[in-house]
């Protein structure tokens, strides 16, 4: 039965390390699962879900990603979920939104809002940001898990009087993915 691990990879971007990676990946006979992979100020970043043969070891995997990709000085991580307690929120009693927010860059405005979207158990399972108008704004879009029994039309209102002092506004749609 094949074992599932995580693995996170960082590196200063270049052409070609995504093509190093799968290859590593490919010559252990790994199926990928899941990715997510982005280039952030110059640097490459990407996390992945990757099952693997049960006979590897996981410092074997380690060893050859490394190994493969050190032309890229890659930072490999890996994390064995099974070893871990994980408590994932049940998707089924949550719905999956998009939460645009954008105005002012001001210093704790994603604190606030984040402190207020964990307070009312949303999990935010996707995020990008960048700056706007030459560092003045920004722009943020999030997927996020609603609980079921969340009146979304109060938790959007509650964005918007919180984004009132950083002169944000927030919209909230339907996640079509």
């Amino acid at each position: 039965m094949p074992r599932e691990y995580i693995i996170t990879m960082t590196a200063a971007n270049r052409v070609g390390i995504l093509s190093a990676v799968t290859k590593a990946m490919a010559d252990l006979g790994s199926d990928l699962r899941q990715a997510s992979q982005t280039v952030v100020r110059g640097y490459f970043t990407m996390i992945f879900s990757a099952e693997f043969p049960e006979h590897i070891e996981q410092q074997v995997i380690i060893d050859h990603l490394q190994d493969t990709c050190r032309p890229f000085g890659i930072d490999v991580n890996l994390k064995d979920p099974a070893a871990e307690k994980i408590n994932l929120p049940s998707m089924e009693e949550a719905k999956l939104r998009l939460l645009r927010l954008g105005g002012e860059n001001k210093p704790g405005v994603l604190r606030q809002l984040s402190t207020m979207i964990s307070m009312r158990r949303i999990d935010i399972v996707g995020m990008h940001a960048v700056r706007t108008g030459g560092g003045t704004g920004f722009e943020m879009i999030m997927k996020i898990a609603i609980p079921d029994d969340m009146n979304t039309e109060d938790l959007l209102n509650e964005l918007n009087t919180i984004g009132q002092s950083f002169n944000i506004t927030a919209d909230l749609s339907d996640y079509v993915g």
